[in-house]
């Protein structure tokens, strides 16, 4: 009898937990839901040393920042990080103060500047203007779940092949993504070979791993076509739960892809969103990929 009652105190301590952890999340929800707001952002940029295509590109993300610093009231130094086409960097970094989830109404304008040297041929300037809908972070992070990460190397030539390794301070559930140049989203970890993302604390783990590679699943970066060098991002997110991370992605052919380019970062930043900050740990590493002549 008394074996049967502590059993039943088990079990109604297991719910209990469960639904306060669930009605703690939807209160985060919730309370992002309250918060969030439109705003109308414009970015532009110049074809100067780069293509149309990463004009464009970085127009939008000067964009989406204008919108996190409408709504959250930081100024983040999008110029300093304009070099070698590494803004992607610096729209990762505001999603410590917000996450751009949704756009719409995109206006694009085209300007000919003219050039400083007159012999030179006009310069082109891209410049998009819409609305975002801003979710300010304003939770606090748990300052002992921390997230160690490291590359293989952090310049690459085309083909070469990256791994990670990874080390976790508390037992927790990993999700790898790569963002392209062009801003694709690739999920590399969970993948079609390792489907189980949870790891223990303190354990370094190799993604992917030598029975991985021995299986066939690699990593390979290439730079964009026509592209001599292209700068992309490695980010890992780390969860104290085991949060789905975009269901709809097909992870059946090896690492999944998210959406299209312009719609993948904003739907990572609304994944993001959804987690509570004291939720997870994230690491972020930019590395370089050069064009073989």
């Amino acid at each position: 009898m008394k074996k049967s009652i502590n059993k039943k105190n088990i079990l109604f301590v297991k719910i209990f937990i469960q639904i306060n952890f669930h009605l703690f999340l939807f209160l985060i929800l919730l309370r992002a839901q309250e918060q969030e707001k439109w705003v109308h952002c414009s970015g532009e940029a110049a074809v100067q040393n780069i293509t149309t295509e990463e004009a464009q590109i970085l127009a939008r993300r000067k964009a989406r920042l204008d919108a996190i610093e409408q709504v959250c009231g930081v100024k983040l130094q999008a110029e300093t990080l304009v070099k070698d086409f590494i803004t992607a960097g610096d729209f990762i970094h505001s999603i410590s103060y917000g996450h751009v989830v949704e756009e719409k109404n995109l206006k694009w304008e085209i300007e000919n500047l003219s050039p400083e040297n007159h012999d030179s041929p006009p310069l082109i300037l891209y410049r998009v203007s819409m609305d975002a809908k801003v979710v300010p972070v304003n939770e606090k992070y748990d300052p002992f779940f921390k997230l160690d990460l490291k590359l293989n190397r952090i310049v690459f030539q085309s083909g070469d092949e990256v791994i990670l390794k990874v080390q976790a301070t508390k037992d927790c559930y990993l999700t790898v993504i790569n963002i392209a140049a062009n801003d694709s989203v690739y999920i590399l970890f969970p993948n079609s070979v390792r489907e189980d993302n949870f790891i223990r604390r303190k354990t370094k783990i190799e993604i992917p791993n030598k029975n991985d590679r021995e299986m066939g699943l690699h990593f390979r970066v290439i730079t964009l076509p026509g592209h001599k060098e292209n700068t992309e991002i490695v980010k890992v997110i780390a969860t104290k739960q085991k949060f789905a991370f975009l269901e709809e992605a097909d992870i059946s052919s090896g690492f999944g892809t998210i959406g299209t380019p312009k719609t993948a970062i904003t739907k990572l930043a609304r994944w993001l969103s959804e987690i509570p900050v004291s939720e997870r740990a994230e690491a972020t590493l930019m590395y370089t990929v050069q064009a073989v002549d």
